[in-house]
């Protein structure tokens, strides 16, 4: 989910909360899954998925959006720069 915000598909975090709800049956009490990654925080998410990618191979390898917040201590739902907002296909 997080590397369409990498790929610059939607700008803003509260469009992939609202998606993950009403889209993917997310659990609406836990504020969809940015909200929810955000209580783990960046770093967390980021150093779990870099074990498992080595244990278990690509498909769980961390996006550079992920790595860059988890290596700035920025959480997943901080706006994105303006050159980053720029590149938005929405």
């Amino acid at each position: 989910m997080i590397g369409v915000m990498d790929e610059g598909v939607v700008v803003r975090a509260s469009d992939l909360d609202i998606e993950s709800v009403l889209g993917m049956s997310f659990p609406n009490y836990r504020g969809g899954i940015v909200f929810w990654g955000d209580s783990f925080g960046s770093g967390y998410i980021y150093s779990s998925l870099k074990k498992w990618s080595e244990a278990y191979g690509s498909f769980f390898k961390p996006s550079r959006f992920l790595e860059e917040r988890a290596t700035k201590g920025l959480l997943l739902s901080d706006p994105v720069s303006k050159s980053e907002a720029s590149k938005s296909r929405l």
